[in-house]
């Protein structure tokens, strides 16, 4: 028999509450349950091909031929459904920090940097030690091979939502169509997709690739590569609708690994300055000629449907038969929001979302962390159910009258969510 002091609270009560501040206050998102602190790893792989990386060693970083690669990541959260977030380019899993910060309040998370960026190794003339020819290795769907065995080294079966934006989203789509058991959603956010890749940004970079690998070829690089931080700047820019979300500060972040920073003094020794001057922002070429090498090498047809005589290495998209999100900056000028309805009439599921980000442009994300992770939150309710998420989500705007802390303890008492019982 059900007690007074035993019953769980009813669903009028928990939403009437009489206001304890004015509607339309500053959300107080410290009513959520914190996601725990951040950590940080590196998985270690056995790569099909060597590269050229840079390694630090007793007589300063020396370069050398290996195919045991690493791919860094930060998990957040320790209940809930599972979530992996893989960036665009030419960034780093920072681009996902604010929105991994809340969605790890209801999910378990991981994000990573894809092979070549971030803190990942960054193999040089990857596959190229004995055949200097243009090579497949640097193709999406090879990615998908280290981001399979990472999940299964870290979290053994478990299925998880596969969320990606950009240039991520080719890797993501040539995950989904080759492992759709493994996923229970797929999330891509402004997607490079079908024949709206390449853009004009990346192919100037992928053209440096060009530049022979020879010392003399080197010091034409950096030559032509010697405004490139200004270039990425100014390519982040304009991926968003909104400028001002950049900063020197914030960029920092997401120009990493292409330039070292250091404003407020300079470590090297190198006898350039001991204070902070131009060249305190050191550009990072073998990175450069990284990204270059990627960029070079990738085409629309990688993103076509597959045919099995025209387009062999496209992506088999009747295969993605879990549930969909496809989210899109309106105001997207690089790849424009009207493909999102391609996706529901190619895609192998009839439970695709079309979901477009108001006052958003290419990297929607930064510019609305807050719409884009109440949305991913929202799918994955709708996915997996209530009760699979580690809280409630009472969202991060709308209306917010001061009872937030009342309604959110009788939810979770209701639907015995966030330690509730």
């Amino acid at each position: 028999m059900t007690t007074a002091s035993t019953a769980r609270p009813s669903l009028y009560s928990a939403l009437s509450h009489a206001p304890v501040r004015a509607a339309g206050n500053r959300p107080d998102l410290s009513i959520y349950r914190a996601p725990g602190a951040a950590s940080y790893g590196r998985f270690k792989f056995r790569a099909p091909a060597e590269g050229l990386v840079e390694r630090d060693g007793p007589k300063g970083t020396q370069v050398e031929w290996t195919d045991e690669f690493e791919i860094a990541f930060t998990k957040m959260g320790e209940r809930g459904p599972l979530v992996l977030f893989l960036h665009g380019v030419p960034t780093n899993r920072a681009q996902w920090e604010d929105i991994q910060a809340h969605v790890s309040r209801f999910c378990e998370t991981i994000s990573i940097d894809m092979l070549g960026m971030g803190e990942s190794s960054k193999p040089r003339q990857y596959g190229k030690k004995s055949d200097q020819r243009d090579n497949d290795l640097w193709y999406w769907r090879n990615d998908v091979d280290y981001i399979e065995q990472l999940m299964q080294h870290e979290y053994p079966g478990r299925k998880f939502i596969f969320v990606a934006d950009d240039w991520g989203s080719g890797i993501n789509s040539h995950y989904a169509a080759r492992y759709p058991d493994r996923l229970d959603g797929f999330v891509q956010l402004d997607p490079i997709a079908f024949d709206g890749y390449p853009v004009n940004e990346i192919q100037a970079i992928g053209r440096a690739s060009m530049i022979p690998n020879t010392p003399e070829g080197d010091a034409m690089f950096a030559g032509a590569f010697g405004a490139f931080d200004q270039t990425l700047v100014q390519i982040y820019k304009t991926m968003v609708y909104d400028p001002n979300v950049y900063n020197q500060y914030n960029l920092r972040r997401i120009t990493f690994p292409y330039v070292d920073v250091d404003y407020e003094r300079n470590g090297a020794g190198d006898g350039v300055t001991d204070v902070a001057r131009s060249l305190t922002l050191r550009l990072k070429f073998h990175n450069c000629r990284v990204l270059a090498d990627r960029a070079a090498i990738l085409s629309p047809a990688l993103l076509l449907p597959y045919d099995a005589k025209r387009n062999p290495e496209g992506v088999r998209y009747e295969n993605i038969t879990v549930p969909s999100l496809i989210m899109w900056g309106e105001f997207d000028n690089m790849m424009p929001a009207a493909q999102t309805q391609r996706f529901a009439n190619v895609l192998g599921t009839d439970d695709v979302q079309i979901t477009y980000i108001p006052r958003a442009g290419h990297f929607a994300g930064t510019d609305q962390p807050d719409f884009v992770a109440d949305t991913i939150v929202n799918f994955i309710r709708r996915v997996k159910g209530r009760q699979a998420l580690a809280d409630i989500n009472l969202g991060n705007t709308g209306i917010w009258k001061g009872d937030e802390r009342l309604m959110i303890g009788e939810l979770r008492a209701i639907h015995r969510l966030g330690g509730a019982v």
